[in-house]
């Protein structure tokens, strides 16, 4: 659960917002932050930094944008900020119409984005969140247990897998598991991924990040298919690079 007296308060929800593209409705979500004591106006520009070398959109009508690690000095404390554009957002070749912005110290940033990515799965729950007239529909949903959903069917046993601890300084934060998810769809296999008592389907950035994996944890890669072998390989390369790939 987010808390509602923590990470997410009812005022730094804001709902019935319009945009005219995704820069502005990142600086909107930004100076909510900013406006909730979480961050510094420099904050704001780290969060079009990173959407410059990745899109934080997530699917489902759904984007988190978030800052770079190098600005960690710019965020005050962890805690989240919600906008809800009805009408959306070009957000790249996809449409957002709720921007949840992202702030948080060191690695805190995983848990809250694995407590989200499980929440916003639901595709009728988020349309319904984009278009409700009231911020406290969105505060509840986003402060509430989600009910548990079923663990993704497990890969054959003919699968190869492979353990391995995570050596990419950002864990499984979105952009790599925006990458574990492209190269995914690069190749004819199925491919799961364990973290503990979590599983993901590779293709899903939503499983992919509720996994709250970070950098030193041991998580299982499991891959079957006519290129099972090279889609294991490729993910692989995203799990223990120990820089950000390009």
């Amino acid at each position: 659960m987010i808390a509602a007296t923590g990470a997410l308060r009812a005022s730094a929800i804001a709902v019935g917002l319009t945009a005219a593209e995704r820069d502005q409705a990142i600086d909107r979500i930004g100076e909510l932050l900013v406006a909730e004591g979480l961050v510094t106006p420099d904050y704001v520009a780290a969060m079009h930094a990173r959407e410059a070398i990745v899109s934080t959109y997530l699917g489902n009508g759904i984007a988190l944008p978030h800052g770079t690690s190098e600005v960690q000095d710019t965020v005050l404390r962890t805690g989240l900020a919600v906008g809800q554009f009805p009408a959306g957002v070009p957000w790249g070749g996809d449409t957002a119409r709720l921007v949840i912005g992202v702030a948080a110290r060191s690695d805190e940033h995983i848990a809250i984005l694995s407590r989200l990515a499980t929440v916003l799965e639901d595709a009728a729950l988020c349309e319904r969140l984009g278009s409700t007239a009231t911020a406290d529909e969105i505060l509840w949903a986003l402060t509430t247990e989600p009910e548990a959903t079923a663990r993704p069917e497990p890969v054959a046993a003919a699968a190869e897998t492979r353990s391995v601890r995570i050596a990419n300084p950002h864990g499984l934060h979105a952009r790599p598991a925006a990458q574990v998810v492209e190269r995914a769809m690069a190749f004819d296999a199925e491919v799961t991924i364990t973290a503990g008592e979590r599983t993901a389907n590779a293709l899903s950035i939503t499983q992919v990040i509720a996994l709250g994996a970070n950098t030193g944890q041991e998580v299982s890669v499991s891959a079957s298919g006519p290129e099972g072998d090279a889609a294991l390989a490729a993910i692989l390369e995203v799990l223990l690079a120990e820089n950000e790939l390009s």
